[in-house]
């Protein structure tokens, strides 16, 4: 049985909370239990199995008595939420799997999933020239993101990799949002980000790409110009290498005045 009216949120702070109102948040303040819960969060629904716990908790060693060390936290975690859901909920939310446990949440309650599917949806949109559509479905995406995972908590290997597999997600949405922004005619708007990206991310071509067609399609085709001699020194400087294909393409369109 899934425990529906749960929600937790792991893009930045953890977080769990009721759907109803009445219900308090549960406050998880001890730090290896918190690191727990997200483990299981991320994989909502799905059994991750002790030794899996095991390794992102103890990456240098385990101590000797480490399943029972297990069990323990995973008690107090099913206390907690036995005392701070209505039952079935707080009874539900957390069950025992073959050699692991489940966190027995639907997926669309985990905000982690959302993000992810709402880039989906948007990239598809994006593709069947559903511009506006993929532009909401992109910003609502990035409305989701607090911070990285977990923002809060202590991580092991296997929540690191997963940051840095999110981050870089992150900052795909983000493309495609602005490349849905530039195909309603949103150049002058996204500029001033734009800017802000490439000064962030000096190596990735796709952020200058953006902001030469944006600087572009604003009348300001100098500038344009200015930010492709930019990257490709930066490229051949930093890494011995040559703007790809697309921003040679696109710089070729600046310089006919297409």
């Amino acid at each position: 049985m899934l425990a529906k009216d749960v929600q937790v949120n792991v893009l930045g702070k953890l977080e769990v909370a009721p759907l109803a109102a009445a219900d308090p948040h549960v406050t998880i303040t001890a730090t290896k239990p918190r690191q727990v819960l997200v483990l299981l969060a991320v994989n909502a629904g799905a059994a991750v199995r002790t030794d899996q716990l095991i390794d992102e908790l103890w990456p240098s060693g385990p101590p000797q008595t480490v399943r029972t060390i297990v069990q323990t936290y995973i008690y107090q975690l099913r206390k907690l939420f036995e005392g701070n859901f209505s039952s079935p909920e707080g009874r539900d939310l957390l069950t025992t799997a073959p050699d692991g446990y489940v966190l027995s949440v639907p997926r669309e309650n985990i905000d982690l999933y959302r993000f992810q599917h709402l880039i989906e949806d948007g990239r598809a949109a994006l593709r069947d020239k559903r511009f506006s559509c993929a532009a909401g479905m992109l910003r609502e995406c990035l409305e989701l993101w607090r911070g990285p995972v977990p923002a809060d908590v202590t991580s092991g290997p296997r929540l690191r990799g997963l940051s840095v597999f999110l981050e870089e997600q992150r900052l795909e949405a983000v493309s495609l949002r602005i490349e849905a922004d530039l195909a309603i005619d949103r150049h002058l708007e996204v500029v001033g980000e734009l800017r802000s990206l490439v000064a962030t991310y000096p190596l990735h071509e796709v952020f200058h790409l953006r902001l030469m067609q944006a600087l572009h399609g604003s009348g300001r085709r100098g500038e344009a110009l200015y930010v492709y001699r930019q990257l490709r020194s930066t490229l051949n400087k930093e890494l011995g290498l040559e703007p790809s294909r697309e921003v040679n393409r696109v710089h070729q369109e600046i310089l006919v005045g297409h």
